[in-house]
């Protein structure tokens, strides 16, 4: 069943389309990545989905339910971490997360609390605009667990972590996605996306691009670079190579047809070459190939 069902949906300030015409849907207990460069229309088409500004067109469903329609019923089954945190500076993180469990008609679970508290080393008994922007959006984490949500939406939730509760952040969204939580994911890391989630949409300038599932991708595609002088290109499209990117004294392409033909060819063309490497497409790679082709359609 699709948790989120985004069809058709648009955003425009004025003439300026941040959001056009996008569809998809993430289905229960994925853990699905939303990537794309800055000003794509990640956010905003978070904040749609949330009901926090109101779609141009098209209709959103969240959990089997129609919005903004079942926008209240909805939200207290939503775990949400926005890329800027911005709570009550007077409030103590205590009374934050006590007001987060009253709007979600829960009652404190007080070692599930500690849990998270000594997981991501928060402080009570601190006044919130006292934090630093890391203990802000650690704050942000735990008020987004602890009510156990169905569905959980965090927006850059990694922005001023460090490394260590980076770490204890992803263990902690693999371990609900594991119970049966719905991840919804933008980050900018790659390879964090890469090795969590099981699939990725991938939006640029408003437009999805695309939809991978990573639990199938093919593995067998290669990517190839070479350096020299005088790059054989000819060569190694003649055997199916694809130029995903060219300069003047450097190729990148992709391949994924028979090994045997790919080394023998190379070991051909080698001698004439300054460098020649040969890795597996990881999603950084294939986000970045995927750009630079649109790039090269408009020129």
């Amino acid at each position: 069943m699709p948790v989120i069902e985004l069809n058709h949906i648009s955003k425009y300030f004025g003439k300026f389309a941040a959001v056009k015409d996008l569809s998809l849907k993430v289905d229960e207990g994925e853990f699905f990545g939303f990537i794309g460069p800055n000003g794509a229309g990640k956010s905003t088409t978070m904040n749609m989905i949330l009901n926090f500004i109101k779609c141009s067109g098209g209709s959103i469903q969240l959990l089997g339910q129609e919005m903004p329609a079942a926008d209240v019923a909805v939200k207290k089954r939503i775990g949400y971490v926005p890329s800027d945190v911005r709570f009550y500076p007077q409030l103590r993180v205590h009374d934050l997360i006590r007001y987060t469990l009253d709007f979600h008609h829960q009652k404190e679970d007080k070692k599930e609390l500690d849990r998270y508290c000594e997981l991501f080393e928060v402080d009570l008994k601190k006044k919130f605009g006292d934090l630093s922007l890391g203990n802000k959006k650690k704050v942000a984490v735990v008020c987004a667990m602890i009510h156990r949500p169905e569905l959980l939406i965090l927006d850059e939730p990694t922005n001023g972590l460090d490394p260590l509760m980076h770490a204890r952040l992803f263990r902690l969204m693999k371990e609900k996605q594991e119970q049966g939580v719905t991840v919804f994911l933008s980050s900018h890391n790659l390879k964090e996306v890469e090795d969590y989630c099981s699939k990725v949409a991938f939006i640029k300038a408003g437009r999805l691009m695309g939809v991978e599932d990573l639990t199938v991708i093919n593995k067998n595609v290669k990517i190839i670079t070479l350096k020299g002088e005088h790059l054989p290109l000819e060569q190694m499209k003649a055997i199916g190579a694809e130029i995903i990117k060219q300069g003047q004294h450097e190729a990148r392409l992709t391949y994924e047809k028979e090994l045997p033909v790919l080394f023998k060819t190379l070991s051909e063309i080698a001698p004439g070459l300054d460098d020649v490497t040969v890795d597996n497409r990881d999603l950084e790679e294939q986000f970045m190939s995927m750009y630079e082709n649109q790039e090269a359609e408009r020129i």
